[in-house]
């Protein structure tokens, strides 16, 4: 039953946002087809062209988070697998990278980097303005890997509904980076979990 309603509720997620594209471009087609001022149908046409991209734009990115990199677990280090990601990212300057955090284990390097960079690239860091990343992992009996946002309250939305496309638009503003985090985890066996503590927000899933 619980896969059913994965499936319902993913279903009824992208409805939603494709309806609304599609009902601009229905009211755009109709007044394209009354009117015959230049300025009217080029604007009518731009609005069709833009929202059609924008439906597109939604099921690719839906397919890039279905397609789970097939790699094998090897051995490497925190700093390195972090610095990879971060040091390409555009808002590096936001993000620190713990101390405590140089030492080896096996595990899924690019699955771990694709989390890293979809928690990154698709946190809303416009609308958070003063939010900073903090990434760290601890190893005691497993190593667990921390994303700490500091600046963020994030307490509304229920943990069981987190990764849904497009649920958490105001905290990620591409929900399907969510998605794909939640597909690897899925395929990696891993189990996140959430932490809010006054205005920091945190996740964290063992490796």
């Amino acid at each position: 039953m619980y896969t059913v309603e994965i499936i319902e509720r993913v279903i009824r997620n992208i409805a939603h946002e494709v309806r609304n594209p599609l009902t601009t471009i229905k009211g755009y087609a109709q007044l394209l087809s009354q009117k015959n001022e230049p300025a009217l149908i080029a604007k009518s046409q731009n609005m069709i062209i833009e929202q059609s991209e924008r439906i597109d734009t939604i099921f690719t990115d839906l397919y890039d988070a279905f397609t789970v990199t097939d790699d094998d677990i090897i051995e490497c280090s925190f700093p390195e697998v972090f610095h990879l990601v971060v040091d390409e990212s555009s808002y590096r300057e936001y993000i620190t990278i713990a101390h405590n955090t140089q030492f080896s284990v096996l595990l899924y390097k690019d699955r771990l980097q694709q989390c890293i960079g979809s928690v990154i690239n698709g946190f809303n860091w416009k609308y958070f303005s003063t939010a900073s990343l903090h990434l760290g992992a601890t190893k005691e009996k497993n190593c667990n890997v921390n994303f700490s946002f500091s600046g963020v309250v994030l307490d509304s939305i229920p943990e069981d509904t987190f990764y849904y496309p497009f649920q958490c638009k105001q905290f990620f503003v591409k929900g399907t980076e969510l998605f794909k985090i939640y597909c690897i985890a899925q395929r990696s066996g891993w189990q996140f979990k959430f932490y809010q503590a006054d205005n920091t927000f945190t996740i964290e899933f063992p490796i």
